[in-house]
């Protein structure tokens, strides 16, 4: 049977972490620009991150987080049965980015330097503001040859591929370690301590017409299910992961 796989950061750190990695795989995933409407979607990611990181220095939080699965890893080698081949790679691939991320500019910096992505980003708040007598600028840009375009988005995205990479490699790695347990919602409603948890992790049938919403913090967590249609809720079985 299939299933649905919903994620649930406690913490205002790990929500930064899940936006930005789900608005690089939407740069990813429109950068061809082969369909109507990728376009759009491509800047306003790209704006998104922008507005992201201008919030905050994410670096620091993710070299720190980084080194901690780095220590965590250290401990493992001593497990029996352990790759350590693909322990080793980890551990390099840590330790690179933990001495890049803090000799790095401050991410997103060269991205508003940019004079088209300024320009869209002045434009982009107002109800079809992006119409070519809004910007001609961005009008010229999307009628030039596919590679001057594919260029122009590969030297954006040279900017966050430090950020991207130290992100997959710690979203992979908390995913891996959080093992799923066997819970049961009493009547739609489930509480527990979060006890320093990062993120909850919830496994769900695909077929159950019900979906989840949580609410918490670094203390508590509470998860409701609510139903989809006229279905009423009663006991839930369901998959509970705590990322820590």
């Amino acid at each position: 049977m299939s299933s649905l796989v919903y994620e649930y950061p406690l913490n205002e750190k790990c929500r930064n972490y899940l936006r930005l990695n789900e608005l690089l795989q939407q740069i990813h995933q429109c950068r061809s620009l082969t369909a109507s409407g990728q376009t759009i979607a491509l800047f306003k990611a790209l704006l998104d991150i922008m507005e992201l990181l201008e919030r905050c220095d994410i670096r620091t939080d993710l070299a720190k987080d980084l080194d901690i699965q780095k220590t965590k890893l250290a401990a493992w080698a001593q497990a029996p049965g352990i790759d350590a081949a693909a322990l080793a790679h980890l551990e390099q691939q840590l330790a690179d980015l933990n001495q890049q991320l803090p000799r790095a500019a401050r991410l997103g910096q060269l991205l508003r330097e940019d004079k088209l992505l300024s320009t869209v980003r002045s434009r982009f708040a107002i109800p079809g503001g992006l119409c070519a007598f809004d910007v001609p600028q961005l009008h010229y840009w999307l009628h030039q040859p596919s590679i001057d375009q594919q260029q122009d988005i590969d030297g954006w995205l040279a900017q966050l591929q430090l950020l991207q990479q130290g992100l997959e490699l710690l979203l992979t790695l908390w995913r891996e370690v959080g093992q799923f347990r066997n819970q049961q919602a009493s009547n739609g409603f489930f509480q527990d301590n979060a006890e320093q948890t990062e993120m909850i992790r919830l496994r769900l049938p695909a077929d159950l017409a019900a979906y989840p919403v949580v609410s918490g913090n670094k203390y508590r967590y509470t998860i409701r299910f609510m139903p989809v249609g006229n279905t009423e809720i009663g006991n839930i079985d369901f998959e509970l992961a705590n990322i820590k």
